[in-house]
């Protein structure tokens, strides 16, 4: 068990510092001056000036290695334009799309096993293939596009929830709402499938001819059965859903970390798309490493393969 975990890290460390490298190059490649950015009507000797001071007149290389050698110390920067270190602002922004994060697959797990449960335990009928049209519909509707109608039927039409910034909790529900539907719609699909395919093995064959009883073969066969193919989807669709929060944050003006990203791409700046870039790094390391080890830790199988993890 040891052994594999080492073994994961050492991967996510070397991925990491590729991220790193990578990014930070495509960065300062990309059309766009920061300086102009920060002072459009300066002129060329005053352009300069700022960018000597923001270390851009040096080589990449020379760039990179004094980014890492701060980085290596804790410091990812400044910001250019909020005026705060890197890791102040992300901790400004970080607990909120964690609020969205968490809801949103909270809520997508709680309706995906009820409406999968019911669609694989009712498989090849009207309803399994009303509540699959409906997850195909979902699945189909682009992020924007359900944020915008949202805004329109339930903020400025209704006037039930607040459309643009943070105000408390009642803010993320609509953000929230965008987010569940797409996952919801993609794990019901996993999970009907997963239990239609469950029901159809012998072990639970046998299990009915035991005697045993439809709620004990659901949650001790079928659901055990499923939740290898369910953890390896969400893991998947994770990154889709850090992805769905860029753009959803971005409709909503919700100030979370995909709202920032996004306008520090736009601003040209450097040090805080860095940081979160690194930040989702990490975490999509982290996330594969915990499903990559459930995963084995639930398939006898794999177990084995990796030594009794």
């Amino acid at each position: 068990m040891l052994g594999t975990i080492i073994k994961r890290l050492l991967q996510g460390i070397f991925v990491t510092v590729c991220v790193i490298f990578i990014s930070f190059v495509i960065l300062r490649m990309i059309p766009g001056d920061p300086a102009k950015v920060m002072a459009p009507n300066a002129t060329e000797e005053q352009l300069q000036i700022i960018r000597d001071n923001m270390g851009l007149s040096k080589p990449i290389l020379v760039q990179f290695k004094m980014y890492a050698q701060n980085l290596f110390h804790g410091d990812m920067g400044e910001s250019y334009f909020k005026g705060d270190t890197v890791l102040n602002v992300m901790k400004q922004t970080v607990p909120l799309s964690v609020i969205l994060l968490v809801t949103a697959v909270v809520i997508s797990l709680f309706l995906a096993i009820l409406l999968g449960t019911i669609a694989g335990m009712n498989g090849n009928t009207w309803i399994d293939r009303l509540i699959s049209s409906i997850a195909v519909l979902f699945q189909s509707m682009p992020n924007y596009w359900v944020a915008s109608m949202l805004i329109i039927l339930l903020s400025v039409q209704a006037g039930l929830f607040p459309s643009m910034d943070y105000t408390g909790p009642i803010s993320c529900v609509l953000p929230t709402i965008a987010l569940v539907l797409p996952l919801t719609a993609v794990l019901t699909k996993v999970i009907r499938s997963s239990l239609i395919d469950s029901y159809s093995q012998e072990f639970v064959k046998v299990a009915y001819a035991r005697g045993v009883s439809k709620v004990a073969i659901y949650f001790k066969y079928a659901l055990r059965n499923s939740l290898t193919p369910i953890l390896i989807s969400l893991g998947s669709q994770l990154g889709f859903l850090v992805g769905s929060i860029v753009v959803v944050e971005y409709v909503f003006s919700f100030p979370g970390v995909g709202y920032t990203v996004l306008n520090a791409i736009l601003r040209r700046d450097y040090n805080l798309v860095q940081g979160i870039i690194i930040l989702f790094s990490v975490f999509f390391i982290v996330v594969n490493i915990i499903i990559d080890l459930g995963t084995i830790r639930l398939d006898p199988r794999l177990r084995k393969a990796e030594g009794g993890l």
